[in-house]
């Protein structure tokens, strides 16, 4: 059979391309002669061929010849020629130009060296805000590297090779953006100052670049709600800015609580109010003040809601939620004999 290229890369026969695609980036970063110098001559042979038996494991008409012939279904007695006499002809592509396909450049341990430290900080303040750091150890940037080029039609009938090399992008960097419940009931911009490392013209260097972004935040939006910019993270060597992602983030407010797009207002009535009715008084979000009649005899478990009061419904503006009042009864600690006898007298056993 000749060579055994599953050996060779150290997977399975029964491999996906994707275990294949990894098992080749792990061994061709470990083999490759420019990270051997002491030991090239060994370096070069191993490199040749983990390129060779990726060259052809990834590709599905040579891995289906050698399945069922061997090197021979793909080298042939010539070297290059198929001997199962089906007539079809591949060639290899040269380790190295497998291994810029994925790197994207002759010497990516250079690179790679050069952009160690820096970790990926984007610092974001509205007036001052702390920095948040991303650092990726040297072991974890090699493994995932596989991102930078995407292998396609490697060998084909003619014996071409084609590839697609693209840098990695970045991670995604989020941030809370805290906001009042006045802020979101109304709506608001705001204005938040990013630092973020950009690559110099040597395409190795950084600087510090400072940024600063509006943020249209719309009436209603709730908790959780997401806003990205796109490439806006720090740039590295051979690496995709990532993005900066805001996540709306409520504050706690003094009178109301939010409920979906309901507003929870709590209010403490005494025993006889809760009995006989009485006026809530509510100032809301927009300043304006509500008095609101409570005719009904109150019990712990009532909820009074007041339509149209609510949070903006931000998908269907300008329609609002519902203002839901609920109440603490506060009962008296004792009562004399005579509040016993008029009470008896009032209410019904």
């Amino acid at each position: 059979m000749g060579k055994d290229y599953y050996k060779i890369l150290g997977v399975d026969r029964k491999a996906t391309g994707e275990e294949i695609k990894k098992a080749y980036r792990k061994l061709a970063l470990k083999w490759h002669p420019d990270r051997n110098p002491d030991n090239k001559e060994e370096a070069e042979q191993k490199f040749k061929e983990i390129g060779e038996a990726y060259s052809v494991l990834s590709d599905e008409k040579k891995r289906k010849n050698y399945d069922q012939f061997g090197e021979d279904g793909i080298k042939g007695p010539s070297g290059f020629s198929n001997a199962s006499g089906n007539g079809a002809h591949f060639t290899f592509t040269n380790a190295e130009d497998i291994f810029k396909s994925f790197f994207g450049n002759d010497n990516p341990f250079a690179d790679m060296m050069g952009g160690m430290g820096n970790g990926m900080n984007s610092n974001m303040a509205s007036g001052n805000m702390s920095s948040s750091s991303f650092s990726f150890p040297f072991g974890d940037m090699m493994g995932g590297m596989g991102g930078m080029g995407n292998m396609h039609n490697m060998g084909n009938m003619g014996g071409n090779a084609g590839f697609s090399s693209q840098p990695r992008k970045g991670a995604l960097v989020k941030h809370n953006l805290y906001c009042s419940l006045e802020e979101l009931y109304h709506g608001t911009t705001k204005k938040m100052r990013i630092t973020r490392k950009r690559l110099n013209a040597d395409g190795r260097t950084t600087r510090d670049d400072t940024k600063t972004i509006e943020i249209n935040v719309k009436q209603g939006w709730k908790a959780g709600t997401k806003i990205t910019y796109p490439n806006e993270g720090d740039e590295k060597p051979g690496i995709m800015p990532g993005d900066i992602q805001f996540i709306i983030t409520e504050k706690n407010h003094a009178r109301f609580k939010r409920k979906g797009n309901d507003l929870v207002y709590r209010q403490t009535v005494s025993l006889k109010q809760a009995l006989i009715g009485f006026t809530v008084t509510i100032d809301t979000l927009d300043n304006r003040r509500l008095r609101i009649p409570i005719n009904k005899v109150v019990s712990p478990t009532y909820t009074h809601k007041v339509p149209n009061e609510g949070m903006p419904i931000s998908k269907n503006l300008p329609q609002r939620g519902n203002l839901l009042i609920e109440f603490d009864i506060v009962f008296p600690q004792r009562l004399s004999e005579n509040q016993k006898q008029t009470i008896s007298q009032c209410l019904e056993d």
